[in-house]
């Protein structure tokens, strides 16, 4: 039986830096992994966004697992608290939450230095001994990625994602539009509760950001997804440390184990991600692996550390891979990163991202590297994510 495998890079695309000699860390990193599939398989290019979305993880893997946003997407909030297995009531919608840092109303951190989640599950704990005669929750998550779940009146709010604005004044970017004055005095009194935290004052005595401010955004209620295996003929589970994919794979009916030791950030565990990702091929046929620290450099405008980042992804996810791959010849590999996270700009951008496809007996090999600048030299463009899908599990470039 044939085995799919799709290792997504996150965040991982940029545009060409000065200080690497205008090259992109995707091009300056050593990939000789990935640059083998790239050279012996097909590389293109694939409009992972579409035009009405903003450019978000949100939506691009919802694509790339085969669902048209337009179809299904209701928001952020919605699918990560799927993962949590959060239900609500008719009355009730559901926001990402972010733990971020701020210092004179001016966006700092909005992951809080990555504060961890035993230190941001108390914050939570603290928000919902306050909110107890309220009707606001909130759901812990990973490090600052958490649930808030408030009244469906406010719907209509128009919010911003926190890691758009890094190093900008938080005042234009508030929730707006109806109700927001309301909705932002809840967001005020959770401010004066995590600023008066014995979490926070530690982390402020060692000299780490504080988690002193919440920050909720693309809220919405629950979707409806079809089943993976109903919608491709495949069964199949996702690996990943945070939220919105398991998430997704919740969703879809895909499996999405526990992983010990997997951070989201550059030291996850990445043994235990690809020794998991092995047992789901053992039962299913199908394993998307993603790596999100790619995305976390991008943000933090750290292009060494994206190399770094880069490099591990090549080296421990996409090289046991190509290993399996020798073991079982039937084997399909795509790699990909979901959009571009550039450090200069430290948020996501919407142009297409470089993608390559290996299997055995592949037509037209590329004969190119994986970067950027070699992938749009090539003739292969995909307009949407779910059409580059149905090409890779019908083994069809169509060039």
């Amino acid at each position: 039986m044939t085995k799919y495998i799709i290792c997504l890079g996150d965040g991982m695309a940029d545009h060409p830096i000065k200080e690497l000699n205008n090259q992109t860390p995707l091009k300056k990193a050593l990939t000789p992994h990935i640059d083998t599939l790239s050279n012996n398989g097909c590389l293109g290019l694939v409009h992972t966004v579409q035009k009405e979305f903003p450019p978000g993880s949100d939506v691009a893997n919802m694509g790339i697992l085969g669902y048209d946003p337009a179809l299904y997407y209701t928001g952020r909030g919605p699918i990560e608290a799927a993962s949590l297995n959060v239900t609500c009531s008719e009355n009730e919608i559901i926001f990402r939450c972010n733990l971020v840092n701020t210092k004179n109303d001016t966006m700092i951190d909005f992951t809080s230095e990555h504060i961890s989640t035993e230190e941001s599950t108390q914050l939570i704990h603290e928000l919902n001994q306050h909110f107890s005669q309220q009707p606001i929750r909130f759901i812990p998550g990973v490090s600052y990625r958490h649930i808030m779940i408030a009244d469906k009146k406010f719907l209509s709010l128009n919010t911003t994602a926190p890691h758009d604005i890094t190093d900008k004044k938080i005042n234009p970017y508030l929730p707006k539009g109806h109700l927001e004055e309301q909705f932002y005095s809840i967001i005020q009194e959770a401010n004066t509760i995590l600023e008066s935290s014995p979490i926070n004052k530690k982390r402020q005595q060692n000299n780490k950001k504080p988690a002193n401010h919440i920050w909720p955004w693309s809220q919405g209620k629950l979707p409806s997804l079809p089943g993976f295996k109903d919608s491709f003929g495949i069964s199949g589970g996702i690996i990943t440390a945070v939220d919105l994919l398991k998430g997704l794979g919740k969703l879809t009916g895909l499996t999405t184990p526990h992983v010990k030791g997997a951070t989201g950030f550059i030291d996850t565990n990445y043994e235990e991600k690809i020794k998991e990702s092995f047992k789901i091929l053992e039962t299913h046929d199908f394993c998307y692996i993603h790596i999100e620290a790619p995305d976390e450099a991008g943000h933090m405008g750290d292009h060494e550390l994206k190399i770094k980042a880069i490099e591990d992804f090549d080296k421990h996810i996409v090289g046991p891979v190509l290993n399996y791959q020798k073991q079982n010849p039937d084997t399909v590999i795509m790699v990909l990163p979901d959009h571009p996270t550039p450090c200069h700009l430290k948020t996501h951008t919407r142009e297409p991202v470089p993608f390559c496809m290996y299997y055995k007996g592949i037509q037209n090999c590329s004969s190119l590297d994986y970067t950027e600048h070699n992938a749009s030299l090539t003739s292969l463009v995909f307009n949407t994510p779910w059409e580059l899908l149905t090409s890779f599990l019908s083994k069809k470039p169509l060039y």
